[in-house]
């Protein structure tokens, strides 16, 4: 497999993992020293795979069912280290049976350990929102359309 296939499934996995409720496999797509802003109300930048794994356990802990759509990723590489752009579609369904949706960015740093690629440093960026009230977002930068 080529590194750009490598980083795909290193993504994939993520979401995989995500949607399963499988903790231990998405702290397997983090490097040890990460760090991740999943925006202001989602707990804003943590530092460290095991506070950043905590804090994912936390947040999805209140869902019945999720659902991490991939779109469209450009991956530049840079030797053993590398940036993503993937947008995304979340759709997640609490207990209570209340859907929400997120379209959003994930903007990552990867770094190459051994034959695997692990994410070193993850920003959220929203481009919409159902759901979610009261929460806070990076949102995605958009120029105005008058220059």
């Amino acid at each position: 497999m080529t590194d750009r296939e490598r980083i795909l499934d290193t993504l994939a996995l993520y979401c995989e993992c995500l949607d399963e409720y499988d903790i231990a496999g998405v702290a397997t797509c983090f490097a040890e020293d990460a760090v991740a802003d999943y925006g202001p109300g989602r707990g804003g930048e943590i530092a460290g795979r095991d506070a950043l794994v905590a804090r994912i356990a936390t947040g999805q802990r209140v869902f019945r069912r999720t659902h991490h759509q991939l779109g469209q990723s450009r991956i530049d590489l840079e030797g053993d280290e590398a940036s993503a752009l993937t947008y995304v579609t979340a759709w997640h369904e609490r207990f209570t049976g209340e859907r929400e949706i997120v379209c959003l960015r994930y903007r990552d740093r990867l770094r190459r350990e051994a034959t695997d690629w692990r994410i070193t440093r993850r920003a959220i960026e929203v481009a919409f929102v159902e759901g979610f009230p009261g929460v806070e977002w990076n949102w995605v930068r958009r120029a105005p359309a008058d220059g």
